[in-house]
């Protein structure tokens, strides 16, 4: 069977705005989304670690960290969630017949998603508001942070399984014939362990930045979480080296030199974030406590690399569709009142962010 005879039909309705606004917007969303993404899952593991350092040296101060990592999940979290509906629906309008394929050979795998998100959310809850007998337990509910762990561990998989699997038409008959395991596809577990690996080093830049925003903590608290965060962010990106040669040595030839001068897009954002990547790793080992500066790479190399998942997918995608002569059947008032919308929660969260920052009054390092 053809793998393009497999792909199902775009709807014949046409889409509401040109395909490039849904692939802009797509691509911005899903940056504000991996944002939080980011915080919860590598926030999660530094969560556990910080809680294994506490017992295994006796240090209160870890222990602190993660009922403070603990406390800001909660938030995280919910942020991740709602974040990310829209790049999910933007997914689903210009890729549709690939991401539903693909989630249907996922079945119950896939279906799972909601349920773990769902569970981990409570047990975090349960892990913060400690009721009933957890409180007075030797553990403080550690486990429940394992389970949640464990659980966007799974989530994370399945997004990047779902993701993978849907640029490969070409394995969906072997896969649903039970010939191949969708784990088997070509860089799968390379991205998975980049992904994973991202989230980790952004957390720690985060606990870097957050440890001299907090005024209330004791100088000893800020700075076992700085060098904890430092520490971190150094040693992931450091690892991160061999993962991305991986990831990228994983793709076709043809994906592969979409980064490397077949296009531009592709290629200036695959070198910008290496020098991000490396500034940021030269600022952390010459000891240069330019905090601002660091968060600043931090989300320079979070955007760049949302533009080379970007050039990659399409590289995939346009093997079997141009998106950008999809049909359209404009209706802009309805993209209007989108757009008003999306300002305006951008001016509340920046307002937000204003605020918070304001309140906390960083110190300048």
């Amino acid at each position: 069977m053809e793998s393009l005879n497999l792909i199902p039909s775009f709807l014949p309705i046409g889409i509401s705005s040109p395909p490039a606004l849904f692939v802009f917007f797509l691509t911005f969303t899903f940056f504000l989304h991996i944002i939080f993404v980011n915080l919860t899952l590598g926030g999660s593991l530094l969560l556990l670690t910080s809680k294994y350092i506490s017992k295994i040296y006796g240090d209160n101060n870890y222990n602190m960290i993660a009922e403070e990592l603990g406390y800001l999940n909660t938030f995280n979290i919910s942020l991740t969630v709602t974040t990310g509906v829209a790049p999910l629906l933007f997914v689903q309008t210009i890729y549709g017949n690939f991401f539903y394929t693909s989630s249907v050979l996922l079945s119950f795998k896939w279906l799972f998603v909601l349920a773990a998100v769902i569970f981990a959310y409570y047990f975090y809850y349960l892990y913060k508001m400690k009721p009933l007998y957890i409180r007075y337990s030797g553990g403080k509910g550690i486990v429940f942070i394992v389970i949640a762990a464990l659980l966007f561990l799974y989530v994370a998989f399945m997004l990047v399984s779902t993701t993978v699997l849907s640029m490969h038409p070409e394995a969906w008959e072997e896969i649903y014939l039970n010939k191949r395991a969708f784990f088997d596809l070509p860089a799968l577990l390379p991205r998975y362990i980049h992904f994973v690996f991202a989230a980790t080093a952004f957390a720690g830049l985060f606990l870097m930045v957050y440890s001299r925003m907090r005024k209330s903590f004791s100088k000893e608290l800020k700075e076992k979480m700085y060098n904890f965060g430092k520490k971190t962010f150094f040693i992931i990106t450091l690892a991160q080296i061999p993962v991305g040669i991986w990831l990228l040595l994983s793709h076709e030839k043809g994906i592969m030199m979409l980064l490397m001068g077949e296009s531009l897009l592709g290629t200036v954002s695959f070198i910008i974030a290496l020098i991000a990547a490396a500034a940021a790793l030269a600022v952390v080992l010459l000891k240069k406590d330019n905090l601002y500066f660091l968060a600043g790479l931090g989300v320079v190399i979070t955007i760049f690399m949302v533009l080379i998942r970007r050039t990659i997918e399409n590289g995939y995608f346009s093997k079997y569709v141009n998106i950008y002569n999809m049909e359209t059947n404009p209706q802009w008032g309805i993209f209007v009142i989108f757009l008003v919308l999306l300002v305006a929660v951008l001016g509340i969260l920046g307002f937000t962010l204003f605020k918070i920052n304001r309140e906390l009054k960083p110190e300048n390092k």
